[in-house]
């Protein structure tokens, strides 16, 4: 059931727990869409909203019909054969809302949506088994000891306009996967996409375990007033800091998939012959989707020795390969989501004082700045105050790359990537300048020598660290966020003489058989109190011979309580 889209006014409610000044604006600026958006996504009624999340509640709980894997698979199913019948139609959607290149949604993420769906169909009868828990003491040996992995319940997932479909669809699957049900907020920057994704998410999915709340700030409000067991939200730094202080007043978990400024370093080993395969990828890394990529290249970082040729080759591909006589009626660009965006993004390019060496046009009535390459640039410029999300390249020089880093990490330290350049070694063990970044910088991803690949890898956690976000998904680990890790054991009933010493009342000899029984190696240690300690543990004569006295021990001190 839902109401016809309107124009949205912020309500009392949907600025409560706002910061002050620039959250609550950024906040109430999410609304700003064109009229012709504005007729097409139909919002869900205010009044539907707390039922609609009781009513998974209730079949949660009372139905459990999530529990069968059976019917897990089945679900994922009609998603998989849903999506893939209809993937020119969600192209196109795209391609109506801010000019999506059809092309970038079927590489970027209707492939990888399809098959991380079938990579968890495939596994899940593996990853849903009870994993038995190894190196027990022993008054535990003889236990089943196990690990089950049970669902959490009722599961929020909040999504952003930039890739619509596979930053939701990974979590949603996988919280199916996982035995939960699901509560579905997509953007309503994307009102053609939302429109369409959510009707055949509803036809795929019972409606025992899946809802859809569709609209703006007042019903992003209601929904973080219900109830949920998890929440993941996908997004910008402050959206996720309002999200977080809401789960936090009921004790619900969240997963924050945020953003920051991604660096690609290109090393002063880097050789001329590399340059333009560098600046190729580089260039791709920046201006796929209009640069409207969480983890794009935000800012180069080059060694003084190799700028001049860097930037020579990244104006070269843009202007000869990628897009030659660009305009804003070029097909193979992607334009920017709203008007809130292209006016961020065009006081940066005002206020920047470095030198734009390339780009720099803009059209305000189709929301088009093209590819814009700016040279010099400090760590003080405009660029460099947050994240750009969209297409525009600051280039900053280093000669030190210890002096570099230091700046890096003082001022957008944790970025959600990092990109390396190098024409030596790739190994951090073989290449001193690669580890001292990875050393030095904590990123949530790092690629050496390519870009923004490592997020479509379905059997690989990709999450941020610190203001880029917490808690990482795709595949086994968007299962295992939206699972509980419950320990199992299975005590028996006859070896009650056996366990008669941990009641009181307490004697020496029960003390020592309890102590016993609980210690490794019999209570040795393999290090001693000064001097290194063993990189690779105890070894295997330490561990046989204080495995016997062990057994010996506890032998002893069971007789003594007879």
């Amino acid at each position: 059931m839902a109401a016809p889209n309107r124009p949205q006014k912020a309500s009392k409610g949907s600025s409560k727990g706002a910061a002050k000044g620039s959250t609550k604006e950024s906040f109430v600026d999410l609304k700003t869409q064109t009229q012709a958006q504005e007729s097409v996504l139909q919002y869900t009624k205010l009044t539907d909203i707390p039922g609609g999340v009781q009513r998974l509640h209730d079949t949660f709980h009372d139905t459990q019909k999530t529990h069968s894997i059976q019917y897990r698979l089945n679900q994922l199913r009609n998603v998989y054969f849903k999506l893939k019948d209809n993937k020119e139609q969600l192209a196109e959607a795209l391609v109506k809302d801010f000019g999506r290149v059809a092309a970038e949604t079927r590489i970027l993420e209707l492939t990888g949506c399809l098959n991380e769906i079938t990579h968890i169909m495939a596994n899940l009868h593996k990853w849903i088994k009870p994993e038995a828990v190894k190196d027990l003491p022993i008054n535990m040996i003889t236990n089943p000891v196990y690990i089950e992995r049970i669902p959490l319940g009722v599961v929020l997932v909040i999504s952003s306009f930039n890739y619509p479909l596979l930053v939701s669809l990974s979590p949603i699957v996988g919280a199916i996967a996982a035995g939960n049900v699901v509560v579905f907020k997509p953007s309503e920057s994307t009102p053609h996409f939302s429109q369409l994704y959510t009707k055949l998410l509803t036809e795929a999915l019972d409606d025992d375990i899946f809802f859809t709340v569709n609209g703006a700030i007042p019903e992003t409000t209601k929904v973080l007033e219900q109830k949920f067991d998890k929440i993941m939200y996908t997004g910008n730094n402050i959206v996720g800091t309002i999200i977080a202080k809401k789960a936090a007043e009921t004790l619900t978990p969240v997963i924050l998939e945020l953003g920051g400024k991604s660096p690609a370093f290109v090393l002063s080993d880097t050789l001329d012959k590399d340059l333009k395969t560098i600046a190729r990828r580089i260039v791709w890394g920046r201006f796929t989707n209009g640069g409207q990529s969480c983890v794009a290249v935000d800012y180069v970082l080059v060694h003084e020795t190799r700028k001049a040729k860097l930037v020579q080759e990244i104006i070269g591909i843009l202007k000869d390969e990628f897009y030659p006589n660009i305009t804003k009626d070029n097909e193979n660009y992607t334009h920017l989501i709203h008007d809130r965006s292209f006016g961020n993004l065009k006081k940066i390019l005002e206020a920047t004082s470095g030198k734009v060496v390339y780009g720099g046009d803009t059209d305000s009535s189709s929301r088009y700045i093209s590819p814009t390459v700016i040279d010099n640039v400090d760590w003080d410029d405009s660029t460099m105050k947050g994240e750009i999300f969209g297409p525009i390249l600051p280039i900053l020089t280093y000669s030190d790359l210890k002096v570099a880093l230091k700046k890096l990490t003082s001022t957008h330290d944790t970025p959600l990537a990092q990109y390396i350049f190098t024409s030596g070694s790739t190994s951090r063990a073989k290449n001193p300048e690669i580890d001292t970044i990875l050393r030095t910088v904590r990123s949530g991803g790092t690629m050496i020598n390519d870009v923004l690949m490592h997020f479509a890898l379905r059997a690989a956690p990709f999450g941020g660290i610190g203001n880029s976000g917490q808690g990482a998904y795709h595949g086994w680990y968007t299962f295992r966020q939206f699972t509980h890790e419950r320990t199992t054991v299975e005590q028996q009933l006859w070896n009650e003489f056996a366990l008669k010493s941990r009641y009181p009342p307490f004697t020496e000899a029960k003390i020592k058989l309890v102590e016993s029984s609980q210690a490794d190696y019999n209570g040795r240690v393999w290090f001693g109190r000064t001097g290194n300690v063993a990189i690779n543990g105890p070894g295997a004569l330490f561990s046989t011979w204080t495995g016997i006295a062990g057994i010996a021990a506890l032998v002893y001190y069971f007789a003594g309580t007879l």
